[in-house]
């Protein structure tokens, strides 16, 4: 596991500090599934990378699919929302999916879950309801949320997983920390 420090970041005090997580649920899932080509233990991935802090919210981001387009992969991911409403302190914020056509295909587009996140990741620092944020993400897009939660006195910490491509430019410029996610981290989060 690799840290990269920017000078704004400190870590007096670490334990007392209050630890949000993030998650971009389909962004993690396939940066994951990219780079390491595994599933992991959700809980077990949150409690390693927070370690002894005061982890007081998980937050996961997902679009449920529609049972009647998909509804193989809707039975899994309704299996996979089971076990994640089994994490102590995860809430699961969902989004939507729209339908689109293109060239006579049909695909759907994840809305409101990116949206979600980055309200949430500005607003929660405005109230001082976290010390500390782990965004789990590799979206360059919450560059503007990690800034406004840094102006509002909050150190951001950029989760990144994936190689050198897929890890984003602009989070790793704003975040208060980018903390790299290795094999060695991930092999004790394996399901």
């Amino acid at each position: 596991m690799g840290f990269v420090r920017t000078p704004c970041y400190t870590m007096k005090n670490s334990k007392n500090k209050k630890v949000i997580i993030y998650i971009d649920g389909s962004n993690f899932y396939f940066s994951v599934k990219s780079r390491f080509k595994v599933k992991l233990n959700i809980e077990k991935f949150c409690k390693k990378l927070v370690g002894h802090k005061n982890l007081i919210q998980i937050n996961y981001y997902i679009a449920p699919l529609n049972q009647k387009t998909h509804p193989e992969q809707y039975l899994e991911q309704q299996k996979f929302f089971d076990e994640l409403k089994k994490i102590d302190k995860l809430n699961i914020v969902f989004g939507r999916l729209e339908k689109r056509k293109r060239d006579g295909e049909i695909f759907y587009v994840e809305k409101a879950s990116d949206v979600n996140l980055a309200l949430d990741l500005a607003l929660d620092a405005e109230k001082k309801i976290y010390d500390e944020a782990y965004l789990v993400s590799n979206d360059g897009d919450f560059s503007g949320a990690v800034s406004a939660a840094k102006d509002f006195g909050r150190n951001v910490i950029y989760v990144a997983i994936g190689n050198r491509k897929a890890i984003s430019h602009y989070l790793k410029k704003v975040s208060s920390l980018t903390f790299y996610i290795t094999n060695k981290f991930i092999e004790d989060c394996v399901l």
